[in-house]
């Protein structure tokens, strides 16, 4: 019952909405899947992405991003705002499961109200029961499921997992490929008389890999991996490129991000600490990039902490409408911090899965689901190879009080499963080879 009114009162964020004027920004997020800390070229130059680099020198690089551990409650918390934990949502969803409650108020359905035209295209993983459609968006093209043959379009049972507007179609095509062009199609077919909330959530680079043969041949020395990442970053091209062929880049917010760290065997999250689908670095911090021009800086890396929790207050942030202090939400809006590129003042904050991590400044502590504790210093220990629980007793205590006050009334998490496809090993303890943790 306490859940359920937790819900309910989720509804008040949309009452009596102001219309966005005119000229208010059309915002367009790119989110990759599984795409590892160090799978862009801007920090790894085998890798052969030339048109993210460039977003990264066009905007602001949030080099302390943080998401979850796989991706059904990242995408829950880029569109909620709020800790799917909170929703039950702590592992990979199956298609029968219950996604997020419809009395949440979701980023896309806010806008919508606001006068956004606002489109899904691509992967939403949060359920079959309820569709994108459900939670604010007008346009959906794409699949429901957690990964998609990146030619066949079928899910890993081999069901057909393709629709347009909730009708199963059939497509020739590379995914990736046919994600960006229906998003350029959005862009040049929209109603000019209003912006647009545009998510383009590509499937890329998730297993199974597959790639266009002219990748693969080119991509002969570094694998598969880097053939399905460089046709990645060729779809954000087309899309970005769209943006400057209708004369909208410079009222356009676009956010690029993953939805979780990269999984053992396919990517590279160094040097960071462990995986997709554990609580370390590797599993929860992502590249992200934020450029809005004349908003945003250029060319400038933060090491500001900013989570997916936030991505949607910040949003309403940016576009002048920020929320109330009585908005039932959990993250915060980072605006002030995104457009001057200047690190303020944030209190501390989580990020909960099965484990839980509270952020505090450089301090990262980490409960995990037996109750043992880890304490690292990010600004030391990027790669979280010391841990300071024992040695600083008294930090530790302080940071384990905050940890037990932002934990009230969250729920317990439901029982570990082992991540879905991708994924590897359970997260938790010592996760697929991380460091133990210590009481």
């Amino acid at each position: 019952m306490r859940h359920l009114l937790l819900f309910l009162s989720l509804v008040g964020l949309v009452a009596a909405p102001a219309q966005v004027q005119r000229n208010a920004p059309n915002i367009l997020i790119l989110l990759a899947d599984d795409l590892g800390w160090n799978d862009v070229g801007y920090r790894n130059p085998k890798r052969v992405t030339p048109v993210i680099n460039k977003l990264a020198k066009e905007g602001i690089d949030l080099q302390r991003f943080y998401t979850y551990p796989v991706c059904s409650p990242a995408r829950a918390a880029l569109l909620s705002g709020i800790m799917p934990r909170r929703f039950g949502i702590v592992d990979v969803m199956g298609p029968g499961q219950q996604g997020m409650p419809k009395t949440v108020v979701t980023l896309p359905a806010k806008l919508k109200s606001l006068g956004y035209q606002t489109s899904l295209i691509g992967k939403w993983h949060l359920g079959n029961n309820n569709g994108p459609t459900t939670y604010g968006f007008d346009h959906f093209y794409g699949f429901l499921s957690a990964e998609l043959d990146y030619f066949k379009h079928t899910d890993k049972r081999g069901k057909p997992d393709w629709q347009r507007d909730g009708k199963q179609i059939e497509e020739v095509g590379y995914t990736t490929y046919l994600f960006a062009d229906d998003a350029v199609k959005q862009i040049k077919a929209r109603d000019k008389s209003r912006p647009f909330f545009l998510q383009v959530a590509f499937n890329a680079p998730h297993i199974d890999l597959a790639a266009p043969p002219e990748l693969i041949e080119k991509h002969k020395s570094d694998g598969l991996y880097g053939a399905v990442v460089e046709g990645l970053d060729i779809g954000i091209g087309r899309v970005l490129a769209a943006l400057d062929e209708q004369g909208i880049r410079n009222n356009t917010l676009v956010i690029f991000c993953s939805d979780n760290g990269a999984p053992q065997r396919t990517g590279s999250n160094l040097p960071l600490n462990n995986f997709k689908a554990t609580i370390y670095e590797g599993g929860i911090r992502t590249p992200a990039i934020v450029r809005w021009p004349g908003h945003t800086p250029v060319g400038v890396a933060t090491q500001y902490a900013v989570a997916m929790n936030d991505l949607y207050p910040t949003l309403l942030h940016a576009i002048g409408l920020p929320l109330g202090p009585d908005a039932k939400l959990d993250g915060v809006s980072q605006w002030q911090a995104i457009s001057s590129g200047k690190a303020i003042e944030r209190t501390p904050f989580l990020i909960a899965s099965h484990d839980i991590a509270l952020f505090d400044g450089d301090w990262k502590l980490i409960e995990f689901g037996d109750g043992k504790r880890s304490l690292f210093n990010l600004s030391t220990d990027i790669s979280e190879t010391k841990d300071e629980w024992a040695k600083q007793p008294e930090l530790a205590a302080k940071l384990g009080a905050k940890l037990d006050e932002l934990k009230k009334g969250l729920p317990a998490a439901p029982n570990r499963q082992m991540d879905g496809p991708g994924g590897g090993k359970k997260g938790g303890g010592k996760g697929a080879g991380g460091k133990g943790a210590t009481k």
